[in-house]
């Protein structure tokens, strides 16, 4: 097996799964991952593909499977690490990076010990007549 760097990011992106795994998500058919995975070059059509899918950035997508060099996708490999952000930068890393995987599971509002805004509504009533006040004022 020739390991290309299309490949190598493949293999980066899509995590250790078999190539049926990564042609479904992609839309394509097996047998084209399997002939990336053996050192063929991908068509520019299924690398596009392969980024939208997995949330990746085209750019970087093309540089990797060097349609475009990094200098003409401006691709810099910088490394930082997590104790090199402060509490809040990692805080808003955290938070992009969940919104970005999954947009529908953030809920944004205000929450009690519960989970919900209902049912701090809820406990406020119950608070309301154990002191004997009335529930809607």
């Amino acid at each position: 097996m020739n390991e290309t760097r299309w490949w190598k990011y493949v293999q980066v992106v899509a995590g250790d799964v078999q190539a049926k795994e990564i042609a479904d998500v992609v839309g394509i058919d097996k047998s084209n991952v399997t002939r990336w995975k053996q050192g063929s070059r991908p068509a520019v059509e299924f690398v596009l593909k392969f980024a939208r899918a997995y949330g990746r950035s085209v750019i970087e997508a093309l540089a990797e499977s060097e349609y475009i060099t990094d200098d003409e996708a401006n691709i810099r490999e910088v490394k930082i690490g997590a104790e090199d952000l402060s509490e809040v930068e990692l805080a808003r890393e955290l938070l992009d990076r969940v919104e970005r995987r999954a947009p529908s599971n953030v809920t944004v509002g205000r929450f009690g010990v519960r989970g919900s805004a209902q049912d701090d509504r809820a406990i406020a009533k119950k608070k309301g007549r154990d002191r004997g006040e009335d529930a809607d004022t």
